[in-house]
This record gives C-alpha cells, structure tokens and sequence, in this order.
C-alpha cells in the first residue's frame, strides 16, 4: 500500500467521521457508517487513531471535501471556457496588447516579484494590477497576485486570480498548482514566476 493511497483513505476516513459527528448522516445510519468505516481502514492499514499515523497521512488544513470542491469547481470553469472558446473562434480577434504595453507589464511584474520578496503584498498587488492592467493576456500576472493575496491571507481573493489565469490559459498549470496551495493555506511558500 503506497503512502499517498493511505493519505487518500485517512481523508476519506475523516470525512465519513465528520459526517457522523455534524448530523450529515441520520443517526439509523451512523453505525452502518462506523463498520464502514472501520473494514475500510483495516482493508488499507489506517487507523485514524493512531497518532503517529495521523500526523503522517493528514492532509490539513485541507480537507477532502474543500480538495473535491476545488476540482469541481475548476472542472466546470474549464468546460464552460472550452464551450465559449469554441464560439469565440469564430469572432474576430483582438488586437491585444502592444510591444511597449507588454514590456512595461513585465517591468511591473518584475516589481511586484521584488516587493513579494520583501514581503510587501500590497504593494505586489499594486504592480501586478498594473500588469495585467497592461497585459490582461498573460495568465502569470494573475498567477502571481493570487500569491500576493494568499500570502496576505485573503484566499478567496487568491482562488479568484487563479481561476482568471486558467480563464486566460486553460493549459496555465501553475494556476490549477495555486488553487490546490490555497486550498491547503500554503500558497505562502511558492515563488512567483
């Protein structure tokens, strides 16, 4: 049994006891779910209490159900980008930003990079509002102000630039990186491109 399959049923394991715990499952149900829960966790070698075992396969601060939440939520933004992608090459094309907009979007992301080293985050965001302000088709500005906002802590902010990265690039893999970092509360210790 590999770690990361044991990781995956410990999460299932405490998403299933959260369930009991909160009243998602009516109490005739509960002790079908306690067995369940039980043969599962013999079935993998997990044992939710064992502590040693617990701190080596917890997943917190995310949880399953925050994890599933941000798939599906990203599978549907994906599918709708790729149903109006398919409508938007038949309209004409944008000019989109020139030369000079281009370069002076790198220079203020050049900047924002700098002030995230030094911990600036507000000032950050600043220079890569003026990025994509100046640049809105390059999904690394968006990337890199959800870092800005994450590492303040203002994740929703955070999930809502990642998922305009995607929107700008749907094949941006860095971004689908931050909205599973966010969902962990860890953004804070990735570098920004």
């Amino acid at each position: 049994m590999s770690e990361k399959q044991q990781q995956l049923v410990f999460a299932i394991i405490e998403f299933l006891n959260q369930t009991i715990q909160d009243g998602t499952v009516k109490a005739d149900d509960q002790e079908g779910l306690e067995v369940a829960i039980q043969c599962i966790g013999e079935a993998f070698g997990v044992d939710p209490a064992d502590a040693e075992q617990a701190q080596k396969l917890s997943v917190k601060p995310a949880t399953l159900q925050s994890i599933f939440d941000v798939f599906t939520k990203t599978r549907q933004k994906v599918a709708s980008q790729t149903a109006s992608a398919g409508s938007a090459a038949a309209a004409p094309a944008s000019a989109g930003p020139s030369p000079e907009d281009k370069a002076q979007a790198e220079k203020a992301k050049q900047t924002g990079n700098a002030q995230m080293s030094a911990k600036d985050y507000d000032a950050a965001i600043e220079s890569y509002d003026r990025a994509i302000s100046l640049d809105p088709t390059n999904p690394v500005y968006f990337s890199n102000r959800a870092a800005a906002y994450s590492s303040k802590g203002d994740h929703l902010a955070a999930v809502g630039d990642a998922e305009q990265a995607l929107a700008v690039d749907p094949k941006f893999v860095k971004a689908y990186h931050r909205l599973g970092c966010v969902s962990s509360s860890t953004l804070v210790s990735y570098a920004c491109c």
